[in-house]
């Protein structure tokens, strides 16, 4: 009797242990397979986040571009592509435009590490042109998709924007004592200080200002309703360097010379005598340009700039560019149009004074005109473009010659929203990955 009970305890000892050994290799099996798992969770989840990496690089690469050397082309363009023309295979390509090595986004993609990130751009839904290759809202999305070697792909979309500035748009107080009329698609005038009207204006866009308003006259638009001014968040005024563009003009004014940039370069001394129609004063660190006497291209002048006379005539204006370290100042009946390529016509770091009466289809003055101090308009100059006032106290190279910005007498000042030393922005961003 005792040899059976121990034999039966010897076989439930035997069973016991082959339960153990196989509830062990089922653990195993399972630690097996979480480890599997696990490691290839992994593998897919580095590989996706690579994509999105090279993605975002994609993204980088067109905002770059955008505020590079694609800046001066208009937002239509680029949807268009190099050839201009809709429907063709370069639609929304980043590709031509004069864009040099690894500048450009062909279709085929950039290589970058172990993968590499194409980008198209294509205009957004809400656009109310309703026409793909239109941009009328300045903004358009840049579709840029990574790609690894180990199939890891993600995909982020990109809103990119250029808000438009309104037609003058000025970084402290702003005072309206005449009757400016400002009008087009970009029509619009804001203070990020004090704004004071005086006067009448016609504006046919937003009245805005930062601070506070001192009203006692009356807005009207061109429809003859009236517009009241409303309180707005500051605008980013740019603070423009007139150095960064030293190498962009074809003549450089310094130091009492007139210098001619590329072959042949030559220079000239234009203290006592006139060289390409500027004459300069020590005494004042001041170039003088005689208006009968200009010639067109990109100047720029180290002090200050003075434009005299009648330069350029009704249906034949002057191509021109100032771009001057101190201010500039214009008198008489200007008709002036920018040679630089981005559309600046004034760019001072100090302040800008302008003038003149419009008169024919020609306006006095076409494109940016920009003071890294105070503006001034006087008279009742024609204006197609905008006038950005940085408001900053003048460099100690420039002519103090106006104290506050102000807008006086019955000018007209028309603009179509034209991109003219615009900054594209990031307005939204979506993404998405998978293994």
């Amino acid at each position: 009797m005792a040899l059976r009970t121990r034999a039966g305890e010897q076989g439930f000892a035997l069973v016991a242990v082959l339960l153990a050994m196989a509830l062990l290799t089922a653990i195993g099996a399972a630690l097996t397979m979480v480890g599997v798992v696990d490691f290839r969770t992994s593998i897919n989840h580095r590989s996706a986040t690579q994509a999105l990496l090279l993605a975002d690089a994609g993204a980088t690469h067109v905002l770059a571009l955008m505020r590079g050397p694609l800046a001066s082309r208009s937002y239509s363009e680029v949807l268009l592509g190099a050839d201009g023309l809709a429907a063709t295979e370069d639609d929304g390509l980043l590709v031509g435009f004069d864009l040099e090595g690894s500048d450009a986004l062909p279709d085929t993609g950039v290589m970058l590490g172990q993968g590499r990130y194409l980008v198209r751009v294509v205009n957004d839904d809400a656009d109310p042109s309703g026409d793909p290759y239109l941009d009328s809202n300045h903004r358009f999305i840049a579709r840029c998709r990574g790609e690894t070697r180990d199939g890891g792909v993600a995909e982020v979309r990109v809103m990119l924007a250029a808000p438009a500035f309104p037609a003058i748009a000025v970084n402290g107080a702003l005072m309206l004592p005449g009757n400016p009329a400002v009008l087009g698609p970009c029509a619009g005038v804001h203070a990020n200080g004090e704004l004071t009207i005086n006067g009448n204006p016609t504006v046919d866009g937003e009245v805005t200002y930062s601070e506070e308003v001192n009203l006692s006259g009356t807005v009207h638009d061109a429809a003859g309703n009236v517009v009241v001014p409303r309180y707005e968040w500051p605008v980013e005024v740019p603070n423009h360097d007139p150095v960064a563009f030293r190498d962009q003009a074809d003549y450089i004014l310094q130091d009492g010379w007139v210098v001619t940039v590329g072959p042949l370069r030559d220079s000239a001394s234009a203290t006592g005598q006139s060289v390409r129609g500027w004459r300069y004063s020590a005494a004042q660190n001041t170039y003088s340009l005689s208006g009968s006497k200009a010639e067109p291209g990109t100047y720029y002048v180290s002090g200050n700039a003075e434009v005299t006379g009648n330069a350029g005539k009704d249906g034949d204006p002057l191509r021109i560019t100032i771009i001057a370290t101190g201010s500039v100042k214009v008198t008489g009946t200007p008709r002036l149009t920018p040679d630089h390529p981005e559309g600046i016509l004034i760019l001072a770091g100090g302040d800008v004074e302008i003038g003149g009466n419009a008169s024919g289809m020609t306006p006095n003055y076409s494109g940016l005109v920009y003071a890294g101090s105070q503006c001034q308009v006087h008279g009742n100059p024609s204006v197609g473009g905008h006038i950005l006032c940085h408001d900053a106290p003048n460099p100690a190279s420039s002519t103090d010659l106006v104290s506050e910005n102000k807008v006086n007498g019955n000018p007209t000042v028309t603009y179509d929203c034209s991109g003219v030393r615009r900054r594209t922005l990031v307005s939204s961003w979506w993404e998405s990955r998978t293994g």
